[in-house]
């Protein structure tokens, strides 16, 4: 691919020809201190949900016990609820009107997107 060639795949198309998959999903450690302390509880979520790339998150969504997933919607749904809510709080804080976002907050973010 050339720098100016774009090219659309398929989510089926990347798990299969690029490896994008739960199996080869990013690993990260969040740290407590740059969570606000309401969401602390959600960090083990956060750090098996909370992936940024919305094809390999839902390929982990879609092989974890549904149980599990059950938990996890609920514990999220449980905080986000409403305009007032500690997510949307945190995420239209003073973090949101900068260039660069923590791990924390993408991994809070992309969770949120799990739950849904």
């Amino acid at each position: 691919m050339g720098d100016d060639e774009r090219y659309v795949f398929t989510a089926g198309e990347l798990k299969e020809k690029y490896g994008y998959t739960a199996e080869n999903r990013p690993y990260f450690k969040l740290d407590p201190h740059k969570v606000p302390p309401a969401l602390r509880h959600l960090i083990p979520l956060a750090e098996k949900f909370g992936i940024s790339d919305d094809v390999i998150r839902d390929d982990v969504v879609a092989k974890a016990p549904p149980d599990e997933v059950e938990a996890m919607k609920k514990a999220v749904l449980e905080l986000d609820n409403g305009p007032d809510s500690e997510f949307d709080n945190w995420r239209a804080g003073s973090e949101a009107d900068g260039l660069t976002f923590s791990l924390e907050y993408i991994a809070f973010s992309a969770l949120r997107l799990a739950a849904l």
